[in-house]
This record gives structure tokens, C-alpha cells and sequence, in this order.
């Protein structure tokens, strides 16, 4: 019986422990903050654990090896060979079976090749160079995409609390419109009305919040994150930034990756031009071989020194038409660079219209949110002293709810073109 009362006794303490552990751990969860991130946090994040990114970088890399793969034409290529034959023939006179053994070492270098091997190493630098812009390019659009879906996210918190303030003001209006009624200074329909604005300020603050969900899935895939904790963001400081159109364009045109990369590939293809030309020509190389050989051991040694001359006399026209392909490259390059040229300037065109009108919209509506927010608090003061209407209050929320979501709108339009604007021209940061 004490062994029972014992064993219940700590049972007791254990389970008493448990709890304690339980609910201290709950609370620790629920007082733990969510990580805040800055615009730049978020966009140096990107830059490391992007996918997209990453495998830019190895293509990147994958090019750089070819410029060394190239300059190995500088070096001589040495081979080593172990070699043993046993045959048979039936006309052999004494032993019908032989076998033969052999050792020897190669060296093979080109000597002299009229700088073909310079121009393929000259090639393959221009080629790296335009593999390093389109990285370049990735990583504009990156930086972009994260941007435009921070302050996509920015907007959507901010429309968020535009309609929890709606509710609360909807609920006060419920509240204020049921006192009224009970005291019979308002008619049943105002509370009706009341009912049916809660309703839908209810409704907006559901789709609010689910945009604010989209809104942080959408910068957690332009991070390359997608499986990574929420997170909240700080809010970014608006001001209007000075940019001139004509010294914007003059930036694109020198600095944009795409143009840059497609500059590169036309000198590749230049080079590609003088290399194949070279072709007509001959190449001096030289072997040396070193090596031991014999039926029998010891072997018997040997040398042999070689010097040759190639010299391409027909090849059923395959080098003229290699010329005439490298030759339409050159132009194709040449023709897409004028055309990204005029796309860039009228791009850029474009965005500072849209700019200036994002800018001014920004403006206008700063003014008009104040006017709506005094406006409401008006309406709905009018109607605590029983002076206004339900109409009244219902339009002041209305119009409160519409200019707030037009602002921020209009804030998010203004950065993400100053952010195209900034990919564009070719600006990292």
C-alpha cells in the first residue's frame, strides 16, 4: 500500500514537471519575434542562396576552364605506352607463335601554327567575358525580382492595416448606430447598414491578409528560399530620387549586360573570322619518341626524332563555308546590337514617364489621404452627436479605404520602376 501511495506520489510530480516544461516552452515560442529583414538583408540572401544564381556561377566557371583548355595548345603532349603481342602464323618456321614487347614515350608540340592557337585563346576570352555579363544580367534580374516583390509585400501590410483601421471604424459605427436605436434615435435600417459594412470590412481584412501570405511566398521564391521561416521586413523610406533621362540612357548603352554581352560575341565572332582563315595555312609540328622494343629481354632501345609539315590543300569547301558562317555571326551581332540599342533608350523612355507619373500620383494622394482621414474622423464624429448619417460614414470609410490603397499603390509603382530603371542601366546597387 505505501509502494502504491509512493508510486502515485511521483507520478504526481512528474506530471506537475511536465506541465511546467510544457507551458514554459509555449510561452517562449509565442514570445519569440520573427526575424526582421532590410531590403539590402534580403537582397544579399538572394545573392547567396539563389539556384538560379549559383548555376549562373558555374557556367560562369565553365567558361573560364575553357580559356585553359584553349592554352594548352602552348604545351607539348607527352603519352607513355606499355605494349605486348602475342601472335600466331602458320608459315612460320620454327616456332609457330611470337610475342613482341614494347615500352616507349611520346613528346608532341606545335611549333609553329601562324597564331592559330592565340586566336582560339583570344576567342575563348571574349566568350567568357559574355558569359560573365549574362551573369551579370542574372544578377539584375534577381535583385529585381527580390525588390519588386519587397515592396509588393510592403504594400500588402500596409493595405492590411488599412483594413483593420476600416473594422474598428465599421465596428465603432455598429456600436455607436445600436445605441442610437435603442434609445430610439435611430431607425432599425441604420443598424443594418452598420451590419452589412462590418460584413465587408470583414471580408476585405481576410483577402488583406491572405494577399500579405502571397505577397512574403513571392519574395521568399525571388530570394531562392522558399523554405526558410517567415520573416517580417522593415519598412522602407520613400523620397523621390533624382534621375536624368539622357545620362540614364548614356549608362544603359554603356553598361547594360545584355548589350554588353552581345558586343563580346561579335568580337568572338571577329576573332572566329581570323582564325578560320588560318586555317589555309600550314602548321609545323614536331615529334620526339623515346622507347624499348623487342621479342626477347633485354630489349633493344630506340629513338626517333620527326618533324612534320600539314598543309591543307582541299577540303571540299568546309573552311570557306566555316568563314561564311563566322562572317553572318559578325553581322547578326552586329544588327541585335543596334536593335537592343533602340529597345534600351525607348525602354528607359518609358520608365521615366511612367516615373514621373508615379511620382505625382504619390504626391496628389499624400494630400488626399490626410483630406480622407479627416474627412472620416468628421463623419464619424458627426454621426457620435447624432448630426450625420449612416450614408455619411459609410462613404467617408469608403473613400478612407480606396485613397489609403491607391497611395501605397502608388508608392510600389514608384519604386519598382526606379528599380527597373536602376536593372536597366545596369546599377547592382
Amino acid at each position: 500500500m505505501k509502494y502504491i501511495k509512493h508510486l502515485s506520489l511521483n507520478f504526481l510530480i512528474f506530471y506537475i514537471a511536465l506541465s511546467i516544461t510544457f507551458i514554459s516552452n509555449t510561452f517562449a515560442q509565442d514570445n519569440i519575434k520573427p526575424t526582421v529583414y532590410s531590403l539590402n538583408e534580403c537582397i544579399e540572401i538572394a545573392l547567396k542562396k539563389n539556384p538560379e544564381l549559383l548555376a549562373s556561377k558555374e557556367q560562369l566557371n565553365k567558361s573560364f576552364f575553357k580559356i585553359g583548355e584553349a592554352r594548352s595548345g602552348y604545351f607539348p603532349e607527352i603519352d607513355l605506352s606499355f605494349v605486348y603481342q602475342r601472335s600466331y602464323q602458320e608459315a612460320r618456321i620454327g616456332e609457330e607463335y611470337s610475342k613482341n614487347y614494347a615500352g616507349q614515350i611520346s613528346l608532341s608540340q606545335t611549333i609553329f601554327d601562324f597564331g592559330k592557337t592565340i586566336t582560339k585563346v583570344d576567342i575563348q576570352k571574349e566568350l567568357y567575358k559574355a558569359t560573365a555579363s549574362q551573369d551579370s544580367d542574372t544578377i539584375l534580374g534577381i535583385i529585381y525580382n527580390v525588390k519588386s516583390a519587397y515592396f509588393n509585400l510592403l504594400k500588402a501590410k500596409k493595405q492590411r492595416e488599412t483594413s483593420e483601421e476600416v473594422l474598428k471604424q465599421a465596428q465603432k459605427h455598429l456600436d455607436l448606430a445600436k445605441g442610437f436605436y435603442e434609445v430610439g434615435l435611430k431607425p432599425k435600417i441604420e443598424v443594418t447598414k452598420a451590419e452589412v459594412e462590418l460584413s465587408n470590412a470583414k471580408l476585405n481584412l481576410i483577402t488583406a491578409e491572405k494577399s500579405v501570405r502571397q505577397a512574403l511566398l513571392n519574395l521568399k521564391v525571388a530570394m531562392g528560399m522558399v523554405l526558410m521561416p517567415d520573416f517580417e521586413i522593415k519598412e522602407e523610406e520613400y523620397a523621390i530620387r533624382k534621375l536624368d533621362e539622357k545620362e540614364s540612357i548614356a549608362m544603359a548603352l554603356e553598361r547594360n549586360p545584355q548589350l554588353q554581352a552581345i558586343r563580346f560575341n561579335k568580337q568572338a565572332s571577329l576573332y572566329s573570322e581570323d582564325f578560320i582563315k588560318k586555317e589555309y595555312l600550314p602548321t609545323l609540328t614536331g615529334t620526339g619518341r623515346y622507347g624499348y622494343t623487342g621479342e626477347d629481354f633485354p630489349l633493344n632501345k630506340g629513338w626517333s626524332l620527326l618533324f612534320q609539315v600539314n598543309l591543307p590543300i582541299f577540303s571540299g569547301w568546309s573552311t570557306t563555308y566555316k568563314l561564311k558562317q563566322a562572317k553572318a555571326d559578325t553581322a547578326y551581332y552586329q544588327y541585335k546590337e543596334e536593335s537592343l540599342k533602340q529597345q534600351i533608350s525607348s525602354h528607359i523612355k518609358n520608365l521615366f514617364v511612367q516615373l514621373k507619373e508615379a511620382s505625382q500620383r504619390v504626391e496628389t494622394l499624400k494630400i488626399a489621404l490626410k483630406q480622407a482621414r479627416e474627412n472620416l474622423d468628421l463623419a464619424m464624429g458627426r454621426y457620435e452627436v447624432g448630426v450625420g448619417s449612416s450614408i455619411e460614414v459609410v462613404d467617408a470609410i469608403v473613400l478612407y479605404e480606396q485613397t489609403n490603397t491607391q497611395y501605397w499603390q502608388a508608392i510600389y509603382d514608384y519604386n519598382v520602376t526606379y528599380a527597373e530603371i536602376e536593372k536597366t542601366i545596369g546599377m547592382e546597387k
